[in-house]
């Protein structure tokens, strides 16, 4: 299939004309909470925000848990979002060496074999959906970024038989509602 034929395949499936007004964000007890699922696990691909919040020591027990007990997934746009720091944290600070030998160890722990790599369709149409999100929803440019970021991460995921694990309810709520072939699953930080 032409690259061309495949961009109007993905225009076809997220139909960006039939969306003409923002999105609103719906009640926290319509969407899935980890709290709420039974074993077993579905394999989980983790957002951003679950290696922040371990770093942080911030994780709820139930997360931890589900860590060690899940299949859990990796993508590299999450490692792109870990790596950025180290070259926004202050590197007069005291703390940044420590901060970036955690995040090191962080991606380090990542095994090989658990990291699902975004493909040129994948990246296709998370650049829709981030365009889609952008003019919905009305964002800047540094939001522009981030919604990218997130649906690389959201279509990674889909694409995998996987299930987001996040706490970030705002986007990935708005994400799940231009394309429900998607999954996410979300905590609440300590």
């Amino acid at each position: 299939m032409s690259s061309s034929s495949a961009f109007q395949q993905s225009l076809r499936r997220l139909k960006p004309e039939k969306h003409l007004i923002g999105l609103a964000y719906r009640d926290t007890s319509q969407l899935r909470f980890l709290s709420s699922l039974k074993p077993p696990l579905p394999k989980l691909l983790l957002d951003t925000t679950v290696y922040i919040d371990a770093l942080q020591g911030r994780l709820p027990d139930n997360v931890e848990i589900a860590l060690r007990a899940g299949s859990l997934w990796h993508c590299p746009v999450t490692e792109a979002e870990l790596a950025a720091l180290a070259g926004l944290l202050d590197p007069t600070h005291p703390d940044t060496p420590h901060v970036i030998a955690q995040i090191a160890a962080s991606i380090d722990l990542r095994p090989d074999h658990r990291i699902l790599t975004p493909d040129r369709a994948t990246w296709r149409e998370a650049g829709i959906l981030a365009g889609l999100l952008a003019r919905l929803q009305h964002y800047g440019k540094s939001e522009q970024r981030k919604a990218l970021n997130d649906a690389l991460i959201f279509l990674t995921a889909t694409r995998n038989g996987c299930v987001v694990l996040t706490r970030n309810i705002a986007d990935f709520d708005l994400l799940l509602q231009l394309d429900p072939r998607g999954q996410a699953v979300f905590y609440d930080s300590l």
